[in-house]
C-alpha cells in the first residue's frame, strides 16, 4: 500500500473513530439528560406528595395533632354550639367538618359517646345507621368510636356520615367529631379523620397511660 493510501486510510479511520466518539458522547449526554429529567420529575412528584401530606399543627391543653394545610379553622357552622368546643375545621367546599370538644369532670368515654350519639340522632343524623363501631388507639389511649349515617337530609347535601371518637383523659373526655356531607346514597366516612388521629400526641408527661 502506498504512503498516500495508508495516510488516507489512517485519516479515514481517525474520522470514523472521532465520529464514533462523538456519537457515544451524544448518546451519553442524551442518557444523562433523560436521567436528569426523570430525576427532576420524580423529585417534583415527591415534593408534590409531601406538600399534599403537609399538615398544620393544633395544640390543645394536653395534646397536639396535625390537620391538612388547606383546611380552615372556623368558629361558625356548628348547629349546637358547645362551651367545651376548642376547635372546628372545614375543607374548602364545606363538605368536611372536624370538631373537637374537650370536656373535664367526672365522666366516662362511654357516657359521653352515648350522649353525643343521642344528640346526633335528635338532629336526624343517624336515621340509616347509628351504632358503635369499636375502638382505636389514640397515642396510647383507647378511644370509643360511634358512627351515625343519614341519607335523606334536607339542605345543600342529601347525606351525611358522623364519626365520633371519645378519648378518655385523666380529668375527663375529648370528643373528636368528623362529619362528611355528600349526595351519595352510600356516603363514606372521612379518611382524613383517621390520619389526624394517627398524628395525635399527648403533650403532658405520663398522660398516655390509662391510669395516669
Amino acid at each position: 500500500m502506498s504512503d498516500h493510501a495508508q495516510s488516507a486510510g489512517t485519516t479515514r479511520s481517525r474520522r470514523l473513530t472521532v465520529a464514533l466518539l462523538l456519537s457515544i458522547g451524544c448518546l451519553t449526554a442524551s442518557v444523562l439528560l433523560l436521567l436528569a429529567t426523570t430525576a427532576g420529575g420524580i423529585t417534583y412528584l415527591v415534593l408534590q406528595k409531601r406538600a399534599a401530606e403537609a399538615a398544620t399543627t393544633f395544640t390543645g391543653a394536653t395534646y397536639a395533632f396535625g390537620y391538612p394545610v388547606d383546611w380552615h379553622r372556623t368558629t361558625t357552622g356548628v348547629e349546637l354550639p358547645d362551651p367545651d368546643q376548642v376547635l372546628e375545621l372545614r375543607n374548602d367546599d364545606t363538605t368536611k367538618y372536624v370538631t373537637v370538644l374537650d370536656r373535664s369532670g367526672a365522666m366516662s368515654a362511654a357516657g359521653e359517646c352515648s350522649d353525643a350519639t343521642a344528640r346526633a340522632n335528635s338532629q336526624g343524623l343517624g336515621a340509616d345507621q347509628n351504632e358503635v363501631i369499636g375502638a382505636r388507639d389514640v397515642d396510647g389511649r383507647e378511644a370509643l368510636h360511634h358512627r351515625a349515617v343519614a341519607t335523606d337530609l334536607d339542605g345543600e347535601h342529601s347525606s351525611s356520615v358522623v364519626d365520633i371518637w371519645c378519648i378518655p383523659k385523666p380529668d375527663g373526655v375529648v370528643l373528636f367529631v368528623a362529619q362528611t356531607f355528600s349526595d351519595d346514597d352510600s356516603p363514606e366516612s372521612m379518611p382524613d379523620a383517621e390520619r389526624i388521629l394517627d398524628s395525635w400526641e399527648w403533650t403532658v408527661d405520663g398522660l398516655p397511660a390509662e391510669d395516669s
